[in-house]
């Protein structure tokens, strides 16, 4: 892959940034010559203002996407299995942001998230668009421009740049003395953005050797996500009873739920009696979202002893908990989940689930609209005591193609 010449990458910049054309003038680079397998990655982008006008500038008003040519995604985890889906999303902003004068320049670093880079050469490319803007402090304009308004762009802030990435393996010992500086920062608790981003990229790589110090960042209540998500992603015994022991010691509700739904995404059965005591309601207040999740994690364990789980829990009046419970059923592997199913059918919220699950389970289409319940389930009941011994059995991960014809339950 070739190599980004920075010579003339700074010329060209310069060329973008000449007053009279551009505000600002915009730098990102890596921080470092090459990067270890399993260190965090940072890009630094460094903001000039080159105007005569002062402008506002702050990180969170900008926009930076990091992508890797060819890069290897770290493993993402559906819940739902082969019906259903989930998505989140975020943004916000700073309204009121410092000064930066003319002639000063400002640098935010920003880390690569969402991959696992195997040693090799890669492409980086830096896209997006610098915080700055036009400086409005004290509801007043104090540009010498009299048309600047409030959301102008600001010329110049807006960049795409491909850096040269080397990944190279490297010992143990290599990689904890890279990860030094992120733990000596990540321990020196509000003393800027440095602190968080370094426990950020602690977390996102998720080295095994550094299991307690993740669990330490549940000590201050906004880095306490970041010890849910290292932990979940170092993945071992250990880290899941740290999990656990961190859901006991919590009173925070979102917090307890963020950490029930990483070990249903992990799924082993080392946490089934976990999962089975929240069904019930372990919180003292009965959160419907944590037993969704456990629900979910209970099917994802899948076999037998997961079905007997699910069909001990309490019966719950909201339907999004039962329609979660009929996944999980659907997702479990099991042929004795199949005749719970077919009961579930009468429970219409969860219906169309229940056609879900079973096909999940046996790649036979079940429902076909006819009859009324009770001979739908007839029916069903009727096939299965002849065929059960004949169906194969799949699972989430062996989902249908999307429209294939399967055959009908008749």
């Amino acid at each position: 892959m070739r190599p980004v010449r920075w010579g003339s990458l700074l010329f060209l910049l310069a060329l973008s940034a000449a007053p009279g054309r551009s505000q600002v003038g915009v730098i990102a680079k890596l921080d470092q010559p090459d990067y270890l397998v399993g260190e965090p990655i940072l890009v630094a982008v460094q903001v000039t203002n080159i105007g005569t006008e002062p402008l506002g500038y702050a990180g969170g008003n900008g926009r930076v996407g990091l992508t890797v040519v060819g890069g290897q995604h770290r493993p993402t985890v559906n819940l739902w299995g082969c019906y259903r889906g989930v998505g989140y999303g975020s943004g916000g902003g700073i309204f009121d942001p410092p000064l930066l004068a003319p002639g000063r320049a400002a640098t935010d670093r920003y880390l690569l998230t969402g991959y696992r880079l195997e040693k090799g050469v890669y492409l980086l490319r830096a896209t997006g668009k610098a915080g700055a803007t036009w400086y409005f402090g004290w509801g007043r304009n104090s540009s010498s421009v009299s048309d600047r308004k409030v959301g102008d762009p600001v010329e110049g802030a807006s960049f795409d740049v491909s850096l040269s990435l080397k990944v190279r393996d490297g010992t143990e010992d290599e990689l904890r003395q890279r990860y030094d500086r992120y733990v000596r920062e990540a321990a020196q608790v509000g003393t800027g953005d440095w602190w968080a981003l370094a426990r950020q990229a602690i977390a996102e790589m998720a080295q095994p050797f550094l299991e307690k110090t993740i669990l330490g960042f549940a000590d201050q209540p906004e880095t306490a996500y970041l010890a849910v998500q290292g932990l979940t992603q170092i993945a071992t015994p250990a880290s899941r009873a740290d999990l656990i022991g961190l859901y006991d010691k919590s009173a925070d509700l979102k917090l307890r739920g963020s950490i029930v739904q990483s070990l249903a995404g992990i799924a082993t059965p080392q946490v089934l009696p976990f999962f089975a005591s929240l069904l019930a309601g372990r919180s003292t207040t009965l959160e419907d979202e944590i037993r969704v999740s456990a629900v979910l994690g209970i099917g994802r364990i899948g076999g037998e002893d997961a079905v007997k789980v699910l069909e001990s829990a309490p019966s719950s009046p909201n339907p999004s908990v039962r329609q979660a419970l009929v996944v999980a059923l659907g997702n479990t592997r099991s042929a004795g989940a199949i005749p719970t199913l077919i009961g579930m059918y009468a429970d219409e919220p969860v219906r169309e689930d229940v056609c879900g699950g079973l096909a999940t389970l046996t790649h036979y289409r079940w429902c076909d609209g006819s009859g009324t319940v009770a001979e739908t389930q007839a029916r069903w009941r009727r096939w299965w005591g002849s065929h059960a011994g004949k169906v194969t059995l799949y699972g989430m991960d062996q989902c249908a193609q999307p429209g294939a014809l399967l055959p009908l339950v008749d």
